[in-house]
C-alpha cells in the first residue's frame, strides 16, 4: 500500500471502522438533529443476542440475507432500533422492539413479493 493509503487500510480494522462509523454518525445531520434516537452499542448487542435465539433463526436469516443496508447487518439493526427508540422503547425494550420491527419488515417483504421482484430481472 502507498503511504497514503496505508492510513484508510488501518481504519478497515474491527475496532477502528467501529471507530470511523461512529465518528459519522456523531457528524450525520439526521443523528445530530435527533439524537435521541442513535441506539446505544448495549441495544445493538442485546438485538444480536435476540436475533441470535434459536426461535429467531428465520428472522436472522431474513436479515443476513435480504434486509441488511448495504450489506451490513448491523446497520440494519440499527435503523431497527433507532425505529424502537421513535416508540419511546429503551435498553431491552429497544432490543425487543427492533425484533417487531424487523418481524413487520419480513411481513410486508413477503406480502408485496419484495424479495422475488427484486432479484429477478427486467
Amino acid at each position: 500500500l502507498s503511504s497514503s493509503s496505508r492510513p484508510l487500510a488501518s481504519l478497515l480494522s474491527t475496532n477502528r471502522l467501529d471507530l470511523l462509523i461512529h465518528h459519522m454518525l456523531q457528524n450525520d445531520d439526521i443523528v445530530l438533529q435527533y439524537p435521541q434516537y442513535l441506539p446505544t452499542d448495549e441495544e445493538i448487542r442485546l438485538t444480536q443476542m435476540l436475533l441470535h435465539r434459536r426461535e429467531n433463526a428465520d428472522l436472522l436469516q431474513k436479515l443476513q440475507n435480504t434486509i441488511r443496508i448495504a450489506g451490513d447487518s448491523t446497520a440494519a439493526i440499527r435503523r431497527l432500533c433507532w425505529q424502537a427508540r421513535e416508540d419511546h422503547k429503551y435498553g431491552a425494550e429497544c432490543a425487543q422492539g427492533a425484533l417487531e420491527w424487523l418481524k413487520r419488515c419480513v411481513d410486508a417483504r413477503e406480502r408485496l413479493s419484495m424479495d422475488s421482484l427484486l432479484q429477478e430481472s427486467p
